[in-house]
């Protein structure tokens, strides 16, 4: 069951372990409205490559992604116990206008919701006052042990 944010206490994030059992709340969330930027400067590393070949000489969707996911765990991590981490779950992105290296982009992150394990950010990016591109990236918490001992055993699998 989905916890929604409101008024009065901030919400806890819950982490859970493989089974679902719930174990005490972390510390509390990030309230919901709270922001978080970055600012990058689009370099030829980032352009749109596919395969390795660049196929367009402009801010790649990779690249992105990437920065999307660098500016909304900026958010999770002061939160994060010594034994949880904040893993990748879901991301949307729009990516609606072309922008030249040499450009400067502002990263926007906003808490949207904190539910039991996850924290769900809507991101937008602005090159100047245009809106570049827009998304959100859901990121779920979980218990570091029980994250190592998916790896070990998916590696334990090829």
């Amino acid at each position: 069951m989905e916890e929604r944010l409101r008024a009065g206490p901030r919400p806890r994030l819950l982490l859970s372990d493989p089974d679902g059992d719930n174990v005490p709340p972390m510390q509390p969330g990030p309230p919901r409205g709270e922001t978080a930027t970055l600012e990058i400067t689009v370099t030829p590393a980032m352009v749109a490559t596919v395969g390795g070949e660049e196929i367009h000489p402009v801010y790649g969707t990779a690249a992105l992604v990437q920065h999307m996911e660098e500016v909304c765990r900026s958010l999770l991590v002061p939160h994060l116990r010594e034994d949880e981490e904040g893993v990748g779950h879901h991301i949307e992105c729009t990516h609606k206008e072309p922008v030249p290296v040499g450009a400067k982009l502002t990263l926007t992150a906003t808490v949207a919701r904190v539910g039991p394990d996850e924290l769900t950010c809507e991101v937008y990016v602005r090159h100047n006052q245009t809106l570049v591109a827009r998304g959100s990236f859901e990121q779920r918490v979980v218990k570091k042990v029980n994250f190592e001992a998916a790896i070990e055993e998916r590696k334990a699998r090829m």
